[in-house]
């Protein structure tokens, strides 16, 4: 079977708007030409794509399928038009990528600077996601690679060590545990947390602690921000878990304390799908990053 993208972007407009007049109107082509067109995809798939009606048109489970796969056809179409337009700016590279919180804050900024320095020609497009949601955009393709604290395995991801930090109890100044050189996920557990958003490494190891202990956290509070913990904490809401990046010498409202466990030391890796598949700038950056 062949098809050309202009049937293509016919058939998705058929589909969007639901009747073959609607889709004539929203491309401007007579109502004839893309009825044509429809009969000549539904000839060369061998079925039926629309189940015809009063008010319109619905696709088959055919052209279902067909659509589905029109979508992103169409979706990596216009990404390879807009990255080939770039050219035309004098930009002869694009990197897309998602990083966790601690990647964005405290380990990229250093790093992008000097890259992009040495490689002026090169555009980097930065998201900054929870760790989940960096797994989720490398995987779906929206991203060519990703930044992030692995709470668990993922065998169709290429994984490539990046960082490692450790998991610290705050509390404030004053708080009971003070003078504590290190403790237990269990010795926490009876106080109020402040913790960070769902979908963040920390929260989700932290609850899963919890739970194969038979226990929960005492959530009285999310943010999404090392520095809001912080303050929430000094403010007297809670306790919380941060990285040791997250907690800058000369603190006075807040303390850290060593958390004694063993998946309290965090890998940051960074993740795509395949190295062949990336480009020649993406894997420029990712040397970089891992030479760091």
């Amino acid at each position: 079977m062949r098809f050309d993208l202009d049937s293509l972007r016919l058939f998705a407009a058929v589909v969007e708007k639901g009747s073959i007049a609607g889709a004539a109107e929203a491309v401007h082509i007579v109502a004839s030409a893309v009825s044509r067109r429809i009969a000549e995809l539904e000839c060369n798939a061998g079925t039926p794509l629309f189940e015809r009606h009063s008010r319109g048109v619905h696709p088959t489970a055919a052209g279902q399928t067909l659509y589905r796969h029109t979508q992103r056809i169409l979706e990596q179409l216009r990404r390879t038009e807009g990255e080939l337009s770039e050219y035309t700016n004098g930009v002869r590279g694009h990197v897309r990528l998602s990083v966790n919180l601690t990647a964005m804050v405290h380990y990229l900024p250093a790093v992008l600077h000097r890259f992009l320095n040495a490689n002026r020609a090169i555009k980097i497009d930065l998201i900054e996601k929870t760790s989940d949601a960096v797994i989720r955009m490398v995987e779906s393709g929206m991203v060519d690679f990703g930044i992030c604290a692995l709470t668990d395995r993922h065998e169709r991801l290429v994984c490539v060590p990046y960082r490692r930090d450790r998991l610290f109890v705050v509390a404030p100044r004053n708080h009971r545990f003070a003078g504590c050189r290190s403790l237990s996920f269990g010795e926490v557990l009876k106080e109020d947390f402040v913790g960070m958003q769902d979908g963040s490494s920390i929260h989700t190891l932290s609850q899963r602690a919890a739970a194969l202990g038979g226990q929960h956290l005492k959530l009285r509070i999310q943010v999404t921000s090392f520095e809001a913990v912080r303050n929430m904490v000094a403010a007297g809401l809670g306790i919380g878990l941060l990285p040791e990046i997250g907690l800058p010498d000369g603190m006075a409202d807040v303390i850290k304390i060593a958390l004694d466990e063993p998946w309290a030391e965090r890998s940051l890796q960074i993740v795509y799908r395949d190295l062949e598949a990336l480009s020649v700038v993406s894997k420029l950056l990712i040397e970089q990053l891992v030479s760091s």
